[in-house]
């Protein structure tokens, strides 16, 4: 009788880390998505203001004198050539910060390699040769997947 309960609750614990680990997992994985999203979209916005930038510089005649420009034009340029300075910064942060999440557990690169397994649908089986993993964790991944689909 003693051995069942502690069979009952090591079978417990290891689901709770189970869900535990897969939690993990898959806030790891979004929190990798939203840094690229956020590097992408400073990517781009640094391409535009570089593109503006650009275009104000051919827009300069340089055989001639440098026009007169008013303080507010100077001041907009100001603030664009501060804003393409910044952006780079926050795109080296993100990029810092996304190779972090990908160091930070090496373990979770052998998950992430079972979803993308399963999300091109493979089988229990499969995920358990390709992966090394055990049939209940297979089946908890797959069953994860077919949810969030």
């Amino acid at each position: 009788m003693m051995t069942n309960w502690l069979f009952a609750i090591s079978a417990l614990a290891l689901g709770l880390a189970l869900i535990a680990l897969v939690a993990v997992v898959i806030t790891s994985r979004r929190q990798a998505e939203l840094i690229e999203r956020q590097q992408q979209r400073l990517l781009m916005l640094t391409e535009t203001a570089s593109e503006v930038l650009s275009l104000r510089e051919q827009f300069k005649q340089p055989s001639e004198a440098p026009p007169k420009t008013d303080f507010a034009q100077q001041h907009v340029v100001a603030q664009l050539q501060q804003q393409v300075v910044q952006l780079n910064e926050e795109q080296q942060q993100l990029q810092q910060r996304l190779q972090e999440v990908a160091e930070q557990d090496p373990g979770s690169k052998l998950y992430q390699r079972a979803a993308k397994l399963v999300a091109s649908g493979a089988s229990v089986e499969e995920l358990m040769q390709e992966c090394d993993l055990p049939q209940a964790e297979a089946e908890l991944l797959t069953s994860l997947h077919k949810k969030g689909a």
